[in-house]
């Protein structure tokens, strides 16, 4: 993701940064509590400057394939989008890029090579599972293997009960 913003971000016009919010000790937690520093904060804010819209602000939740929000998460995201921030969740950088674009961020039009290539972004095609979505109780298909693990999953569940039930 870092790599992507760095590439494509317009430094005149939009700022991008992660967010570290993730306590190293329970000492560095409660240190960080009593600063301010509120749970389920998202993984990446921007901020974009347009004379039309003024500033427009991203948050960009990242999510493994089988990732969930939080309940923290959840209630946080709820009190970003009453403060008008734009909220995403996003399963892939490519889709986080796309989210942000989707948002109004207007990205590099152009990267020239060092080798004299124009390099140009072009929206990448996502699959069903990895296109990001606003709302985290949006029902999506899941990746395909977090399918088979916990269809495997279930599976072991319902021996384990069937077993218990027979004794």
């Amino acid at each position: 993701m870092a790599v992507l913003l760095d590439r494509w971000i317009d430094r005149d016009t939009t700022f991008a940064t992660a967010i570290d919010n993730v306590a190293s000790s329970a000492l560095s937690g409660f240190v960080r509590q009593k600063r301010g520093v509120v749970a389920g904060m998202v993984d990446y804010l921007i901020l974009h400057w347009t004379k039309r819209s003024g500033c427009i602000v991203v948050g960009i939740e990242l999510k493994s394939p089988a990732g969930r929000c939080s309940r923290g998460q959840r209630e946080t995201r709820e009190r970003l989008l009453r403060a008008g921030v734009i909220w995403w969740e996003a399963k892939s950088a490519n889709a986080a890029l796309v989210a942000i674009v989707e948002s109004g961020v207007k990205l590099r039009k152009t990267i020239v090579k060092e080798n004299g290539k124009v390099e140009r972004w072009k929206k990448p095609r996502l699959a069903d599972w990895e296109k990001p979505r606003r709302d985290p109780a949006e029902r999506r298909p899941l990746h395909p293997d977090v399918s088979t693990q916990r269809r495997a999953a279930r599976q072991r569940w319902r021996e384990r009960q069937r077993i218990r039930d027979a004794a």
